[in-house]
């Protein structure tokens, strides 16, 4: 497996701002990263992080909510030292020692010894276990251990692709919700046609495993995505997250950061092409057909 290369990058700024708020908001007592990679990254000028969490911090500035966010305040102190924190370095400097136990997975060793080596550093390696496995099957082994105010942060890209035990990262997000736990699930897509064969089976699953009303989601996405086709790629051109069994001040903060951001890729470019975004927020207690009803 090759190590994490989007950190930094607009996608990042989109999951990493939600979950830190959202963390804060509802305190766990156990952390679950399902694809966890490093805590900790050498961050350097290139054209996506240029347009992603430089161009975030330049230019978020200029909101206040941005500006107090934990998302800014925490990277912001790490691109001094030229690093970006990844999810688990967020989630420790957020939580600190208020969560019992903080579970990575990866499958990436070396990533893995990063995370391992912050926790160190932060006095927090008493409580991290690290699990270098297979997180679909690992995750799902562990959710009948976990208590419902565990939290699990799912960041997979694909989220219909069965791991090796035949899961998807969408069925523990399901099984975990069903659990009454709190969720927060990202994931991608690069055309539009991709993002209306996610919408379609993520709204017939949350139909048939009848949670509708405990979950609500947005969706960040780039002007120029195609239907088919993808002519340029700044890291990802599509993105969403999908809360479940959260706090309604984590659901409105999720729905109005989407909302911010549009705000601050107003007028942006990458590599010479428009680099504006616009945002689709679903409520899924409102679902009556199997695909989303999408408003802006």
């Amino acid at each position: 497996m090759e190590e994490y290369t989007h950190y930094g990058k607009q996608a990042d700024v989109f999951k990493h701002l939600v979950l830190c708020e959202v963390l804060n908001n509802e305190v766990p007592a156990v952390y679950v990263d399902t694809n966890s990679a490093s805590a900790v990254y050498q961050l350097e000028h290139t054209p996506e992080r240029d347009y992603g969490i430089y161009h975030f911090l330049q230019n978020a500035s200029m909101n206040d909510k941005l500006k107090d966010s934990l998302y800014y305040r925490l990277e912001s102190g790490a691109v001094l030292k030229g690093c970006y924190y990844g999810s688990p370095a967020l989630a420790m400097k957020v939580l600190r020692a208020k969560v019992d136990k903080y579970h990575f997975f990866d499958l990436e060793s070396k990533s893995l010894e990063n995370v391992k080596a912050f926790s160190e550093v932060e006095h927090l390696d008493d409580r991290v276990i690290i699990r270098e496995c297979d997180s679909t099957k690992g995750v799902m082994d562990l959710l009948p251990a976990l208590p419902e105010t565990a939290f699990l942060h799912l960041d997979p890209y694909e989220i219909d692709v069965k791991g090796t035990d035949g899961h998807t990262y969408f069925d523990i997000f399901v099984q975990a919700t069903q659990l009454g736990m709190k969720c927060l699930l990202w994931y991608g897509f690069m055309t539009l046609d991709d993002m209306l064969r996610l919408d379609k089976h993520i709204a017939t699953c949350l139909q048939k495993a009848d949670i509708q009303k405990n979950v609500i989601g947005s969706k960040l996405i780039m002007n120029n995505i195609e239907k088919d086709a993808i002519s340029y790629n700044p890291g990802i051109l599509g993105s969403g997250l999908l809360a479940s069994n959260l706090s309604d001040k984590s659901n409105h903060q999720l729905l109005d950061f989407t909302r911010l951001l549009v705000g601050v890729y107003k007028n942006s470019r990458y590599s010479g092409r428009d680099g504006g975004v616009h945002c689709a927020k679903e409520k899924e207690k409102a679902l009556k057909t199997a695909v989303f009803k999408a408003f802006t």
